[in-house]
């Protein structure tokens, strides 16, 4: 319990300190991000009233972007549970708090363009999408960090697989329909999410580097995937892995590494008996993605 109480003080004292690099991490991605409007990009020329039961071969897709398609968009539909869980750890006048909302505002747009596009386009059934919606948005699953350094650390990794997920549903779709151009966008955005993440991260270890080294290590070793409370969600993702679109050896490769590489974990100085212990579980639980991601292709091949 005394453990409990020192940590929560600990992460207190640390969001007090993020205050200054999160309002200038914020006005940067004010600068650096662009306006889009989701409408303009929908195909509503190509859209027509749902009168009969939804036609697969209207706008054929492989079934590992239609898995992907449904997780992405039912879990930008979860947006509420992300916020309140973002937000509840921090004071109303805390910068985190502005970002929170236009992070939220930016992910709806997400959602919209998601639905807009699925629906004119006929890419899903509808009626199934829907229905899984109910059950997602119902039982409010999401992940949820206990401390706020442990919420950073994962969403610094979650958004840039998020960001690698989409790009790789962009590169799949085609022109025609304009899937590619709205999936690509919407991949820029999470882009500079993680960037925001990522960096902000990063002046927490800055300012206390045992404690967010501790926090980072307890997100790799424990990170799963937004969407968990999505109906079939491990088929999914068994379908979008063998698919390519986002599987065991892409996590390490381009979301794990160079995440940590930013974050120079190596080369953090001064630490404490229990953040060397948790820096040396972080190079073993690397060791244990990289064989996973090897073992995971053999049986692919």
């Amino acid at each position: 319990m005394v453990q409990k109480t020192e940590e929560l003080a600990r992460d207190r004292a640390l969001v007090e300190e993020l205050a200054v690099p999160a309002a200038a991490l914020f006005e940067r991605h004010l600068a650096a991000t662009k306006q889009w409007y989701p409408f303009e990009d929908i195909p509503w020329g190509h859209a027509t009233d749902y009168a009969d039961e939804w036609d697969e071969g209207a706008y054929p897709l492989s079934e590992g972007i239609r898995s992907a398609l449904i997780v992405n968009l039912l879990t930008e539909d979860n947006l509420p549970y992300y916020t309140h869980t973002l937000l509840s750890p921090v004071s109303d006048d805390h910068p985190l708090c502005e970002w929170s909302r236009r992070w939220t505002a930016e992910e709806w747009r997400h959602s919209a363009a998601m639905r807009d596009w699925i629906l004119a386009t006929r890419a899903l059934d509808p009626w199934r999408l829907e229905d899984d919606r109910m059950v997602q948005m119902s039982t409010g699953i999401v992940p949820k960090s206990p401390t706020v350094a442990e919420m950073l650390s994962y969403v610094s990794f979650q958004e840039l697989a998020t960001q690698v997920a989409h790009r790789n549903v962009s590169q799949a779709l085609d022109r025609t329909l304009r899937g590619k151009k709205i999936m690509s966008q919407i991949a820029g955005d999470e882009g500079l999410h993680h960037a925001f993440y990522r960096d902000l991260t990063a002046a927490a270890l800055e300012i206390d580097p045992s404690y967010v080294v501790v926090a980072i290590c307890r997100q790799l070793r424990g990170f799963k995937m937004p969407g968990t409370g999505i109906p079939g969600f491990a088929a999914h993702e068994r379908i979008i892995a063998d698919a390519g679109i986002f599987d065991a050896e892409q996590y390490l490769r381009l979301v794990v590494e160079p995440t940590l590489g930013v974050w120079g974990i190596d080369d953090i100085e001064g630490l404490d008996s229990d953040a060397e212990q948790a820096r040396d579980r972080i190079h073993r639980t690397v060791e244990t993605l990289a064989r996973i991601a090897k073992s995971t292709a053999k049986v692919r091949d």
